[in-house]
């Protein structure tokens, strides 16, 4: 299993990361002619922080399937991330992804 505060100094790294990008472009908003769709692209930007946190915590966690490499989680968050893209409905993956992470876990 990862080292605790290894994981949460990537996790810290990542937030900061973040953070500091955004308030770059927001220091720079003042001096910058910005377009309104480029307006609109900054609003999605806080939402960038959840893949940041919930990225490691699924590639790190060690899990029971040995098929996988104990990566049931992270296996699942990519598959969840794929039909996301196709479906556009968050209840549908959300229950996709439970439905699928329960049934790994139970055939293992």
């Amino acid at each position: 299993m990862i080292d605790k505060n290894y994981f949460l100094l990537n996790v810290a790294g990542l937030v900061i990361g973040t953070v500091f990008i955004r308030g770059f472009f927001i220091a720079l908003s003042s001096k910058m002619n910005i377009s309104i769709k480029v307006k609109e692209l900054f609003t999605f930007i806080p939402a960038a922080i959840f893949p940041a946190l919930i990225m490691p915590a699924t590639f790190f966690h060690q899990g029971a399937v040995e098929v996988l490499g104990g990566k049931e989680r992270f296996c699942v968050l990519m598959l969840a991330a794929v039909a996301c893209f196709f479906i556009r409905s968050t209840l549908f993956v959300i229950g996709f992804g439970l439905a699928l992470l329960f049934m790994i876990s139970k055939i293992s």
